[in-house]
C-alpha cells in the first residue's frame, strides 16, 4: 500500500543511520536473549526433568554396604550354675551388602511417574507460552514507539502550522483585518497544540523506557516492517487450529493428566505394598566361641493398609475433587478462548475495511484544510475555520497510523492464540 511507502520514509527521515537500525526481528532476539523471566522458565524445566528422573529411579533397586567395628570388654563372666570364667576382649566386625527391590507399591509408582512426566511436559509448554507472550510484547512495543515517533512529528509539524496561522492572526489584527477574538481563538489553539506536542514527547519516553525495560536494548532506528503471517482463510479453520495448538488450552488440558494420575496415586494407598530384600553379612570375632561367620538372607515383605481411620478414603475423595475443577477449568479455559479468538478474528477481517476508511478520512481532511486555507484567504472562511480544520487533519492523520498498527497487532495475536507466534513463523518485510 502506498502508507507503507510513505511510513517507510518518514521513519528513514527520523533515523539518523539506517546501518544502525533496530529491525524487528533484532528487537525480537534481542529481547528473548535478555528475558529473566524466560530463563526462569528454562531453570523450571530442567528441575522438572530432574524430578521425572527421580520417579524413573524408583523403578530400581536400591544396593547399600554397610560396615561396623567396635571395642567389646567382657568381665565378672559367671555362669548359671555358679562357674566364674576368665574375662576376655573382642573386636568384632561386620561387612554386609543389601538388595532391595519394592516389587509393588499399589500402582503408586506408575502413577507418580505419570505425574511428574505431565508435569515436564507443562512446565516445557509453560516455556513456550512465555516465549510467545515476550514475541507479542515486543511487537506491540516496537510499534508503539514508532507510532509514538510519527505522532510527536505530526504534532510538532501541527504546532508549527498553527504558530505560522496564529502569527499571520496578529498582523492581520494589526492592520484591521480580523477581530481580537480571532486572535483570542488562535492563541487558544496554539496553546493546545503546544500542550499535545509536550504530552506526546512524555508518551514516547515512557513507551522507550518501557521498550528498554522488556527488550534490553534502546528504541533507536525503529524501521516499520509488515507482519507476513500465515492467517487461516476461514474463522473455522481459525478455530480448529486453536483448540489444538492454543498454550493455554494445552496446559489446562496436561493439568487435568496430572490430576488424574493424582486420583491413581491416593488410591494406591488401598493396596498391598510387596518389596524384596537379599542381604550377605560377615562378621569377624563375633562371640568367644565363633571366631568368623556369614549369614545369608532373602526376605519378602508384605504390607497391606487395611484402616487407616478413612484418611487414605477421604484423600481420594480429594484427589477427585481437584480433578473435577480441573475439568471445569479446561472448560472455562476453552470457552474463554474461542470467545476471545471471535472477538480477535473480527477485528482482523475488518482491519482492511478500518484502514481504507481511515485513509479516505485523511486524504478528504487534507483536501478540506488546503481549500479552507484559500477560503479564508479570499475572506470566505474565518480563522477558527481553518484552525478547527487543521485540527481534524491531526486527528486524521494519528488516526490513520494507528489504525496501520492495529491490523499489525491483530495478525500476530491470532498467530498467538493458534500457539504459532515463534521466530521461525514470524516474517517480516
Amino acid at each position: 500500500m502506498r502508507f507503507f511507502k510513505y511510513f517507510a520514509i518518514i521513519m528513514t527521515l527520523l533515523s539518523t543511520s539506517s546501518a544502525g537500525a533496530l529491525s524487528l526481528n533484532d528487537a525480537i532476539s534481542e529481547s528473548l536473549a535478555n528475558n529473566l523471566l524466560l530463563k526462569m522458565e528454562a531453570n523450571s524445566v530442567d528441575i522438572a526433568e530432574e524430578d521425572y528422573f527421580q520417579s524413573k529411579s524408583n523403578y530400581l533397586p536400591s544396593i547399600s554396604l554397610n560396615a561396623n567395628i567396635s571395642e567389646n570388654e567382657y568381665s565378672s563372666l559367671k555362669t548359671q550354675s555358679g562357674i566364674i570364667g576368665s574375662d576376655y576382649e573382642l573386636a568384632p566386625s561386620s561387612k554386609s551388602i543389601i538388595l532391595s527391590q519394592n516389587l509393588f507399591s499399589g500402582f503408586s509408582r506408575f502413577y507418580n511417574s505419570i505425574s511428574t512426566k505431565e508435569s515436564l511436559n507443562l512446565k516445557r509448554l509453560n516455556e513456550k507460552k512465555v516465549t510467545q507472550d515476550i514475541i507479542l510484547e515486543t511487537i506491540e512495543a516496537y510499534y508503539n514507539v514508532l507510532i509514538a515517533e510519527k505522532s510527536v512529528k505530526s504534532y510538532k509539524d501541527n504546532l508549527e502550522s498553527v504558530a505560522e496561522r496564529s502569527n499571520a492572526t496578529i498582523k492581520e489584527y494589526e492592520v484591521g483585518l480580523t477581530s481580537k477574538t480571532d486572535v483570542a481563538q488562535a492563541e487558544a489553539f496554539l496553546n493546545n497544540a503546544k500542550i499535545d506536542l509536550l504530552d506526546s514527547e512524555i508518551i514516547l519516553k515512557n513507551l522507550k523506557n518501557s521498550f528498554f525495560d522488556l527488550v534490553g536494548v534502546d528504541a533507536k532506528n525503529l524501521i516499520f516492517s509488515e507482519i507476513n503471517a500465515d492467517i487461516p482463510s476461514s474463522f473455522s479453520e481459525f478455530k480448529e487450529i486453536l483448540i489444538a495448538n492454543n498454550y493455554s488450552i494445552r496446559m489446562a488440558e496436561v493439568n487435568l493428566k496430572i490430576m488424574n494420575a493424582n486420583v491413581g496415586v491416593a488410591r494406591s494407598a488401598y493396596y498391598p505394598q510387596l518389596s524384596l530384600t537379599a542381604s550377605k553379612s560377615e562378621l569377624d570375632e563375633f562371640s568367644a566361641e565363633i571366631d568368623e561367620l556369614t549369614n545369608e538372607e532373602i526376605k519378602a515383605t508384605l504390607n497391606w493398609p487395611i484402616f487407616t481411620a478413612g484418611k487414605s478414603l477421604s484423600n481420594v475423595r480429594k484427589a477427585k475433587e481437584v480433578k473435577n475443577t480441573q475439568l471445569i477449568l479446561l472448560q472455562k479455559t476453552q470457552n474463554e478462548t474461542v470467545i476471545l479468538s471471535e472477538n480477535i478474528w473480527d477485528k482482523y477481517k475488518i482491519s482492511e475495511q478500518t484502514i481504507k476508511a481511515a485513509e479516505l478520512t485523511y486524504n478528504a481532511n487534507q483536501t478540506a484544510y488546503k481549500g479552507t486555507v484559500i477560503e479564508q484567504e479570499v475572506g470566505e472562511r474565518s480563522v477558527l475555520d481553518v484552525l478547527i480544520a487543521r485540527q481534524a487533519l491531526l486527528n486524521s492523520e494519528i488516526n490513520y497510523f494507528n489504525k496501520q498498527k492495529d491490523r499489525e497487532i491483530v495478525k500476530t495475536q491470532i498467530m498467538y492464540l493458534a500457539g504459532l507466534l515463534n521466530f521461525e513463523n514470524l516474517e517480516v518485510n
